[in-house]
């Protein structure tokens, strides 16, 4: 089946590189549907397609990869490749091009909310209105978007945030699977293992309703280091808490400020509430003052408290009465904290093979660590991030997740020590390297994300069977 309105562009990535298999080039096929808005008037919706390489391009072959939004941004459906959503940009901007012309015979309007839903509209746009309503006045392109209603700006915002890459050097994205001892190969010893990603940012949705938006990026490293368990495994979760105070001129105060908002929330005219909330602030000393339960005394108190309050003061109240204000001390929740680990391993080579591993294992960690730079060297991009994981084995020898230790999310290690002398005497093998005959690695790692309630529930299969987290 054929799409309805559509043309069909090649595409090719910068320097000639494909965007799929391998070089070849890509086509993209732009399908306008004509469709009708709540007013009876003709309304558009764009779409993006791929197309394979070979044969025609149709609805039953092609990929939906975006349409879009109402003002014209192209957004992703999740249907995209990496490389597509690298060069976002150009496809949508080479995609634009592909709707000129695929209807015709429109009135004036009709040809304005057309440019406006295909991505064209925001030279037809200056000084004109849509089809809905909505008034997009200007001097120029940048003020075209004045008036855009504030779903269309939030989808166009996380279209482009989701669209932005700076594109990185080549760098190491593969290592062996390297172990010390080299025996822990072959034997069934409890064991810890650290892999490694890296990151191509986070993916932000901007959402009232979902309040999880943010979505890292993340691709795998091959390779591996498996090191025996050490002493020492701890597992420390803190969470801020702070004390905070409330006096009662504070909260009369703060709940004629919140008065404000919630008139205009609730349809009311701005004027109208800022006034309103000046009124009440303003009266919060008469409140109190003219309570027929407080005496003038206290009222007096009050006004050396506004007195110093009004000229930055310190202590005036507590210096001329002896009192404060009840601050109504308590204990508020600030936050969480995020963990941090520390290992320290003793590595002795044994033999010319555990010796090579051994500085292998050393450079997969400082070389995962380390800051990457921007094809343009303008940039530094950041260094990989690692997967802790303690391993065990079950009764039929296959390798299983500890179930009695903590488990670790995705960490940044921070800090890397190698110790060249851990045992305070200068001694080599006579091997070509001169490897060393002890070294102390020592590593701090900090995870990335905070631990939840429900990452138990998702760890444990409400089943309460595995400690972790």
């Amino acid at each position: 089946m054929s799409f309805s309105k559509s043309k069909t562009i090649t595409f090719e990535g910068a320097s000639g590189s494909g965007l799929i298999d391998g070089g070849k080039s890509s086509k993209y096929a732009t399908n306008v549907i004509e469709t009708q808005s709540n007013d009876g008037k003709k309304d558009f919706i764009t779409e993006v397609y791929r197309c394979p390489t070979f044969g025609s391009c149709s609805i039953n072959n092609a990929t939906h990869i975006g349409t879009r939004n109402k003002i014209g941004a192209l957004v992703f459906n999740d249907s995209e490749n990496d490389t597509e959503r690298q060069y976002s940009e150009k496809i949508n901007k080479q995609t634009k091009s592909q709707s000129n012309g695929l209807i015709s015979g429109l009135t004036a309007e009709e040809q304005t909310t057309y440019n406006l839903r295909t991505g064209n509209g925001n030279q037809a746009l200056i000084n004109s209105t849509t089809s809905e309503g909505e008034t997009i006045g200007g001097d120029d392109n940048t003020n075209a978007a004045a008036d855009i209603k504030l779903e269309d700006a939030i989808a166009k915002g996380n279209q482009t945030l989701s669209s932005i890459s700076v594109e990185g050097r080549r760098f190491r994205e593969s290592y062996g699977n390297y172990s010390y001892p080299e025996d822990l190969k072959s034997n069934k010893q409890d064991r810890i293992r650290f892999s490694q990603s890296y990151s191509e940012g986070t993916k932000l949705q901007a959402d009232l309703i979902n309040p999880k938006v943010f979505q890292r990026r993340i691709k795998k490293i091959t390779g591996s280091v498996t090191l025996p368990i050490v002493t020492g495994i701890q597992d420390e979760n803190s969470v801020d808490w702070k004390g905070a105070t409330l006096n009662p001129i504070q909260a009369l105060a703060g709940a004629g400020a919140l008065g404000v908002f919630e008139t205009v929330r609730e349809g009311g005219q701005i004027d109208d509430a800022i006034s309103q909330g000046a009124a009440a602030v303003g009266n919060v000393r008469n409140q109190i003052v003219n309570n027929k339960q407080v005496g003038s005394d206290i009222g007096s108190a009050i006004n050396v408290y506004l007195a110093q309050q009004a000229v930055g003061a310190q202590g005036l109240l507590s210096r001329t009465t002896g009192a404060i204000l009840n601050p109504n001390l308590e204990m508020l929740f600030g936050g969480p904290q995020l963990r941090r680990f520390t290992f320290s391993f003793t590595l002795s080579p044994r033999d010319a093979d555990e010796a090579t591993q051994v500085r292998k294992i050393i450079r997969f960690f400082k070389q995962g660590m380390s800051v990457k730079t921007s094809a343009s060297n303008v940039f530094l991009k950041s260094p990989n991030v690692f997967d802790i994981e303690y391993k065990s084995f079950n009764t039929n020898g296959t390798e299983i997740t500890h179930p009695s230790i903590n488990i670790i999310k995705t960490c940044a290690l921070t800090s890397c020590n190698v110790q060249y002398t851990p045992n305070n005497t200068y001694m080599t093998y006579e091997d070509p390297f001169r490897t060393m005959q002890s070294y102390q690695l020592t590593m701090q790692f900090g995870e990335l994300d905070p631990i939840y309630d429900d990452d138990y529930a998702k760890l444990d299969n409400d089943q309460d069977q595995v400690i972790g987290y």
